[in-house]
């Protein structure tokens, strides 16, 4: 839960959206690295050219990126600090925790908060219902996923045939 009283002078805003930026950019470089060793890890996995292993140990960073990744995370913690009103660096910073951390409660508790302050983002409610299917919340998914076709959302027919698909296996 954020404070809603805040006070954002422009400079602390201005400074707010270059910190933002800079991670953003940052994090887009990181994965435009890494993202060719992640498909051939992918693509061997899936082709059954090795023994089938946990499929994220091809989705890991290594020293290296996550010493930049951690560098944008703080970046993203500097952003909400200095304006806790940005919902997508809520989401980003959120995405870092998890991937660097494993620290899915912080994720999740960042994605609330992003979607506390942009209640109609329909990117926002896709993010979180993923996480929820993934941990088998099903109920929390049928919540997003009811957010999802009230709003529209381009993502609202995939969604729903995932959670189907997820119920039936349960």
């Amino acid at each position: 839960m954020i404070d809603l009283e805040t006070n954002v002078t422009p400079f602390e805003a201005r400074e707010a959206i270059r910190l933002y930026r800079d991670a953003i950019n940052e994090i887009r470089l990181l994965r435009r690295t890494a993202f060719p060793r992640w498909s051939d890890g992918m693509t061997a996995w899936f082709a059954d050219e090795r023994p089938p292993e946990e499929r994220d140990e091809f989705l890991i960073y290594d020293e290296n990126e996550l010493t930049i990744y951690r560098a944008a995370r703080d970046k993203l913690r500097e952003t909400l600090r200095l304006n806790p009103y940005n919902p997508d660096a809520y989401v980003l910073l959120g995405n870092a925790c998890q991937e660097i951390d494993g620290d899915l409660p912080s994720m999740m508790s960042h994605y609330n908060t992003a979607i506390e302050l942009d209640p109609d983002n329909h990117e926002f409610y896709n993010c979180r219902m993923a996480q929820h299917l993934e941990n088998e919340d099903l109920e929390a998914a049928m919540t997003d996923l009811e957010h999802l076709e009230r709003l529209q959302s381009d993502y609202a027919a995939s969604k729903r045939e995932h959670f189907e698909n997820a119920k039936n296996r349960g």
